[in-house]
C-alpha cells in the first residue's frame, strides 16, 4: 500500500530537511528502524532491506512494524547492494559490524549503528532486550512499589530513545561529510540513551546523602495518595509545588484550612515541605468530583494538573485534534491513526508519505524515487574533519528545569556553543529545589551557594556557559538584542507568551538574524485550546497515555518515578533543531519549531495508539511481561534487594534455561505459544531458581546461554560507585565543579569515528560566564561590566549578595503581583 506523497494538510514536502538523502535501513531492532524512519519523516528516501523472513518488527505487536517502518520502501536484502553503494546513510543494529558493509559505502557516507550496549566495551556482545536495558539503566530500580518487583517502562522505550539519539547523532555527523575521506561510523548505545532519562534523580540523592531513597526497599507503598489520585471518573495528577494561586485552588477541593496556611502561600515554601495533609484532603474530596471540569478550572488558576487518558481517549482529545496531530497510516489490511510530528517546523519539513511496506520487496520497482541530490550540499562543510559534529553552531537558551535544558545539553555534548540566560532575581527552577546546600556535599573549604549545588540542575546542564541578564528592564533587553545576531538558535521552554512579552518573537529575531531558528518547548504547544495551560513531566505522563500503559498486571495505570516526558521532549526538540540546521544550509529564511511535551510523549507509545485505533483494546499495564515472550520478568535473587531481569526469546533458549535450572522443558512446553499461555508456571520455575543465587551469578549464567539478562542496577550506586562496565564504556565520567567538587555524571550516548567529542564540562554557576560572554559578544570593558553588575543587570550570586538583592526566587515579580491581585478577590483580576 502506497500513500499519496501529499500530507494531511495538502503540502508537498518540498522543504523537507533531508529531501534527496538516501538511507538504507539494515536494522533488525526498533532503535535502528525508528532512527531510519525519522529521516524518512523529514524527506529522505529510506529503503528497508529485508531478508526472507522480513524485518523482525513484523513479528512483534501489530503496530510496531506499521509505526516504525512507515516512509520506507522494502527491497530484498540480496538485491540491496547497489542501493548500499549509493547510500548517504546506512543503519545497522548488529554486533559485530558486517565487515563487508564498510567497504561498500561511499567515502562520505555515515554508518549509524544502534545497539543495546555499543560496538565496544565489556557488554558489547551481551544479548539484551528492552527489559534488561531498563534494568541496567536504573529505570526498573526507580519504578514500582515498595515490597514489589522493580518495574520496567512500557514496551519499546529503550528502542525509541536509541532511535532518537541515533537520528540526532547521525544528522549532526552529516554536517561534516563534505570533509570526510572515509565513511563515518556513529556508535549509539540504547542503554546510555535510556539512562540519560533517569540519572538526575540519582545525582540529587547523592548530593543529599539520602542513599536508597528509591527502589524496591524505599519506593512508594501501594495505596498511598498520589502521584495519581482517583476522581469519580478516572485518575489525575497534581503538581502542588508549582501551583500559583494556592488559596483559590484549595477552595476547589473544599480545603480552605490548607489554603490559609501561611507556610504554603509561596511556591518557594512548598518545595521540600510536608504536604501529606494536603494530599490526604485532596484524595478524599476528589473521589466525588469529575476530572475534566476540575482540570480546566485549575488551568485557569495556572495550577499544574493532568488527567490520565488511555490510547483510545487520546484519539479524541480536543488539543491533539485541534493541532491535527494524528495521521492515517496502513496497518494490516486497513488504516488507522497514529501520532504525527511532535515538534513541527515552520516552514514544514515532516510528512507521512507512505505506509509501512505490506510485503517484502514491494519497493523494488521504484528505486529512483526521491533521489534528487539536494541534501548532499556543495562547497565547504558545515563542520570540518576532526571537529565536533555541531562545531560552529551557537545556541542562546532561556530553558529551565529539564525538557529544555536537556535538549540544549545534547547540543552542547555534540560541540555546539550553548549560552544559557538566567536572571539574578529568578534562576532556573531546578536550582531552587532546596533552599540550602545539600548536606552530603557541604564543604567548609569552598564558597558554596544553594543555587549552584543542586544535583538536579548540575546533572542536566553540562557543556554550557551561564550568564545572567535582567530582561525585565529595557537595558537588559537591549543587551540581549545586541548579542542575539551572533547566535544560530534560540531555545526556550517558558509558558507560551512569556518570551513574546519581552518582544522576542520569530519575527523580531529574524529582523536581526534572517536565518535564525527559534525552538519552543511547552506542555501543549503554541496552538490549540490548551496552549496557555501549564504542564510538567508528572502531569504530561497521564495526559499522553503513557501512564495508562505503565504498572503491574491488573493495575489501571501509574506514573513512572521520574518525569519521563521531560527528557523525551528534550530528545525530540534536539532532533528537530538538527534537522532545521540541515535545512538552513540550502533553504533561506527563519525557522520555528513548536515542540509539545504531550505530543512527544504520545509519540513514544505511538504503536499502541495505532493498535487501539485499528480496533484493538487500549493497552493496559502488563508489568514486566511481553506481548510474545515467556518467561519475561524480573525475579528476586538471594542477596538483599537483588533482582534479575531476563527474557527468553526462542525455544532453544528455553531448552537451555531448563537445562540450567534442572527441570524438564516439557513442564511448561518448549513452544513459545504454549509457554505464553502457561506464563505463570514458567515464572514460578524461574523465580524458584533465581531465589537461590546471587543476581551476579544468575546474570553470568544466563548470558552464557545467550539469554538477555541483567542484574537490576541500584541507580544510587550507579553514580556513587559506578559499575565497571559503564566506566570502561566511557559513559560515566568524573566531572569537577567549583562548588560541589567532583561527581560521577552521565555523558553522551554516542561515539564518532570522525572526531573526538568535547570533554564534559561542569554545569555553570549562576552568572559564572557573564563577564566572559558579554565582553566577547559586545566588546564591553571592565568599567562597563562593573556598572552593569552594580545595577543588578548581570552578575553572580556573590554580586547579588553585595548588592543586598534577595535570594533568587521561583516566582517572578509578575507572578507575585498577580497573586496579590487574585488574593484581593475574584473580581479583581483573572489568571493568565
Amino acid at each position: 500500500m502506497t500513500d499519496s506523497p501529499i500530507d494531511a494538510e495538502g503540502r508537498l514536502p518540498e522543504l523537507a530537511a533531508f529531501r534527496g538523502l538516501r538511507v538504507v535501513d539494515l536494522s533488525t531492532r526498533l532503535g535502528g528502524a525508528y532512527a531510519a524512519r525519522l529521516f524518512g519523516d523529514h524527506g529522505a528516501d529510506v529503503v528497508l532491506a529485508e531478508d526472507g523472513e522480513g524485518h523482525p518488527l513484523r513479528r512483534e505487536s501489530a503496530g510496531l512494524h506499521a509505526y516504525a517502518n512507515w516512509n520506507k520502501r522494502s527491497v530484498r536484502r540480496e538485491r540491496a547492494e547497489a542501493l548500499i553503494r549509493s547510500a548517504d546513510v546506512a543503519v545497522t543494529t548488529e554486533v559485530p559490524l558486517d565487515a563487508e558493509l564498510g567497504g561498500m559505502l561511499q567515502g562520505d557516507a555515515v554508518h549509524l549503528s544502534v545497539t543495546p550496549h555499543g560496538l565496544t566495551g565489556p557488554l558489547a556482545d551481551a544479548p539484551a532486550n528492552d527489559l534488561t536495558l531498563n534494568a541496567r539503566s536504573g529505570w526498573a530500580w526507580c519504578n514500582g512499589y515498595a515490597g514489589e518487583p522493580p518495574l520496567t517502562l512500557p514496551q519499546g522505550q529503550a528502542g525509541y530513545m536509541g532511535g532518537l539519539a541515533g537520528f540526532i547523532a547521525t544528522a549532526a555527523a552529516l554536517r561534516r561529510r563534505a570533509a570526510a575521506e572515509r565513511p563515518e561510523l556513529v556508535d549509539v548505545r540504547e542503554l546510555e540513551a535510556l539512562a540519560l532519562t533517569c540519572h538526575p534523580w540519582a545525582i540529587s540523592d547523592i548530593y543529599q546523602g539520602t542513599g536508597r531513597s528509591r527502589g524496591p526497599a524505599g519506593g512508594r507503598m501501594r495505596g498511598e495518595p498520589g502521584p495519581l489520585y482517583e476522581a469519580r471518573d478516572g485518575k489525575m495528577n497534581f503538581g502542588f509545588g508549582d501551583w500559583h494561586h494556592w488559596a483559590q485552588a484549595m477552595e476547589l477541593f473544599n480545603l480552605p484550612e490548607q489554603g490559609a496556611r501561611e507556610d504554603l502561600q509561596g511556591r518557594d515554601g512548598r518545595y521540600g515541605r510536608d504536604l501529606s495533609a494536603v494530599q490526604a484532603g485532596v484524595a478524599r474530596e476528589l473521589a466525588e468530583m469529575e476530572r475534566w471540569p476540575l482540570f480546566h478550572k485549575l488551568m485557569e488558576l495556572r495550577c499544574i494538573a493532568g488527567c490520565m487518558q488511555d490510547a483510545q481517549q487520546l484519539l479524541e482529545n480536543e488539543q491533539l485534534t485541534a493541532r491535527r496531530y494524528f495521521r492515517s497510516t496502513g496497518i494490516g489490511d486497513g488504516r488507522a491513526r497514529a501520532p504525527g510530528d511532535a515538534a513541527p517546523l515552520t516552514p514544514p519539513s515532516w510528512s507521512h508519505r507512505r505506509s509501512a511496506p505490506a510485503e517484502i520487496g514491494a519497493g523494488e520497482g521504484d528505486w529512483g524515487e526521491g533521489v534528487q541530490g539536494e541534501a548532499r550540499g556543495e562547497g565547504e562543510p558545515a563542520a570540518g574533519a576532526g571537529d565536533a559534529p555541531l562545531a560552529g553552531v551557537r545556541v542562546l537558551t532561556f530553558t529551565q528545569a529539564w525538557s529544555g535544558t536537556f535538549c540544549t545539553e545534547l547540543l552542547g555534548l555534540l560541540g555546539a556553543e550553548v549560552v544559557q540566560i538566567e536572571s539574578l532575581r529568578r534562576v532556573d527552577i531546578w536550582r531552587n529545589v532546596r533552599q540550602r546546600v545539600p548536606r552530603a556535599i557541604e564543604d567548609a573549604t569552598r564558597v558554596q551557594h544553594a543555587q549552584n549545588t543542586q544535583g538536579l540542575f548540575n546533572a542536566v546542564n553540562l557543556n554550557k556557559k551561564g550568564i545572567t541578564l535582567d530582561l525585565g528592564g529595557e537595558e537588559g533587553r537591549e543587551l540581549f538584542w545586541r548579542m542575539m545576531p551572533g547566535f544560530d538558535v534560540v531555545v526556550e521552554n517558558f509558558r507560551p507568551g512569556v518570551l513574546a512579552s519581552w518582544g522576542i518573537t520569530l519575527e523580531t529575531l529574524a529582523e536581526r538574524r534572517p536565518d535564525v531558528i527559534l525552538a519552543t518547548i511547552s506542555g501543549y504547544g503554541h496552538e490549540g485550546p490548551y496552549r496557555t495551560y501549564p504542564a510538567n513531566g508528572a502531569t504530561t505522563e497521564p495526559m499522553s497515555g503513557l501512564s495508562s500503559m505503565h504498572g503491574y498486571p491488573g493495575d489501571d495505570g501509574m506514573n513512572t518515578a521520574g518525569l519521563y516526558p521531560d527528557p523525551v521532549s528534550g530528545y525530540t526538540a534536539a532532533a528537530a533543531i538538527v534537522a532545521a540546521l540541515h535545512r538552513r544550509e540550502r533553504v533561506g529564511g527563519p525557522q520555528r519549531l513548536d515542540a509539545a511535551m504531550l505530543e512527544a510523549t504520545t509519540a513514544v507509545v505511538g504503536h499502541r495508539v495505532l493498535e487501539a485505533d485499528a480496533g484493538g483494546a487500549a493497552a493496559r499495564p502488563q508489568g514486566n511481561r511481553d506481548d510474545r515472550r515467556a518467561p519475561h520478568g524480573i525475579y528476586r535473587c538471594a542477596g538483599e534487594d537483588e533482582w534479575i531481569a531476563l527474557g527468553v526469546d526462542t525455544d532453544e533458549q528455553w531448552r537451555g534455561l531448563c537445562g540450567l535450572i534442572g527441570t524438564e522443558e516439557a513442564a511448561v512446553a518448549a513452544g513459545w505459544t504454549e509457554r505464553k499461555e502457561r506464563e505463570e508456571e514458567a515464572d514460578a520455575i524461574v523465580a524458584a531458581w533465581a531465589a537461590e543465587r546471587p543476581a551476579a551469578d544468575a546474570e553470568r549464567a544466563l548470558l552464557g546461554l545467550g539469554i538477555a539478562a541483567a542484574q537490576v542496577a541500584d541507580i544510587y550506586r550507579m553514580y556513587s560507585e559506578p559499575d565497571a562496565n559503564l566506566l570502561e564504556a566511557g559513559f560515566i565520567e568524573r566531572v569537577d565543579h567549583a562548588e560541589t567538587g567532583p561527581s560521577w555524571l552521565a555523558g553522551a550516548p554516542w561515539r564518532f569515528s570522525g572526531g573526538a567529542l568535547p570533554a564534559l564540562r561542569a554545569s555553570p554557576r549562576v552568572g559564572e560566564h557573564s563577564r566572559e560572554v558579554l565582553s566577547a559578544e559586545l566588546g564591553l570593558g571592565e568599567a562597563a561590566l562593573d556598572d552593569l553588575v552594580a545595577r543588578g543587570i548581570t552578575g553572580t550570586l556573590d554580586d547579588a549578595k553585595r548588592l543586598g538583592l534577595p535570594p533568587p526566587s521561583l516566582q517572578s515579580a509578575a507572578d507575585k503581583r498577580e497573586a496579590g491581585v487574585r488574593a484581593a478577590g475574584p473580581a479583581a483580576g483573572r489568571a493568565n
